[in-house]
Order: structure tokens, then sequence, then C-alpha cells
């Protein structure tokens, strides 16, 4: 008998522990979760393209614009070009079977200075032409006397890759387009 009783006490002291550690649990508060910062995505500054800051003027239509208008992917070819220049014509060649080759890849365009343009020209070339109205400083595109000038911006447009002065063999081009 001493030991029912014994059993019954230790049954109703558990029992009632346990209660009582229910009990406690569930008055218990719960921590607060702190609620993770809300993350903001990275905003990237887009690197202004040098094509937005040269603004170029259509010999036919007259109209002004950033070349990014019409150099609006990769990189941008621009030959400079003038009248009164002996070797420009062979530029003119060089650049022509460039865009052959890189068509769809590479955007041409070819500049003259303002003062420079023959604008009664009945036919147009295959590769846009355009008379330079401004540039950044760094490049002063219309402020060149030395030609013929490439100009090549890099894939983004955002920086000169290259800026040569003279006539150099297809190849030299071809290559330096190609490592771009």
């Amino acid at each position: 008998m001493k030991i029912k009783s014994v059993l019954a006490i230790f049954s109703v002291i558990s029992l009632l522990f346990s209660c009582a550690t229910a009990e406690k649990v569930q008055n218990q508060e719960q921590p607060e979760t702190q609620a993770e910062p809300e993350v903001k995505p990275l905003e990237l500054k887009k690197k202004k393209s040098l094509a937005e800051d040269i603004i170029v003027r259509d010999i036919y239509s007259k109209e002004e614009y950033p070349l990014s208008r019409i150099a609006n992917h990769g990189i941008v070819f621009i030959e400079l070009s003038a009248s009164w220049c002996k070797a420009c014509p062979e530029m003119k060649a060089t650049t022509t079977k460039l865009l052959s080759y890189f068509e769809g890849k590479v955007s041409f365009v070819r500049l003259y200075q303002p003062d420079d343009i023959q604008e009664e020209r009945e036919y147009r070339d295959v590769i846009p032409e355009m008379v330079i109205v401004s540039s950044p400083e760094e490049i002063a595109l219309e402020k060149t006397d030395a030609m013929p000038r490439v100009v090549v911006l890099s894939d983004s447009a955002s920086e000169v890759a290259a800026d040569i002065t003279g006539v150099y063999p297809i190849l030299y081009y071809y290559g330096l387009l190609s490592d771009l």
C-alpha cells in the first residue's frame, strides 16, 4: 500500500510540475524576432557614354543630336576626314572595308569639321557622314588639324580605346577592333 501511495503522490507531483511548466512556457514572452533590415538593391550609376557628349549634325537633314543616337551599341569607330586631306580618300576606303568585316558589331561614323563639309553632294555614303558640332575637351574632335584621324570608343563608348592620326594598313585597324 505504501508503494501505491508513494506512486500516487509522485504522479500528482509530476502532474502539478508538468502543468506549472507548461503554463510557464505558455506565459513566457516570445523573444522578439528582429526584423531584418530592408535590403535596398544596389544602384549602379551607369557611366556616361562619350558618344552622348559628342554632338553631331546630319549633313543631309541638318538635324543636331548626340552621336549615341546612331552609335547605339558597342564599339564606335569615328573617322575624321577633310576635303583638303590627301590621305583621307585612302582612309575612307579602309573604313568602308572595315565596315564589311564588323557590321553589326561596331558603329562606324565619318565626321567633318563644321567649315569643311561638302553639303551639296548627290549621294550618301554607306558610312554615316556628320558634321562635328561639339565634343568633350579630352578628345576635342572639332579642333583636329592633322587628318585623317581615327578615334575608337570602347565597348560601352565610355572611354577612348584608341586615338590614331594618319593612315595605317587595314590589318592594324582590324586587329585593334578585334581586340576590343
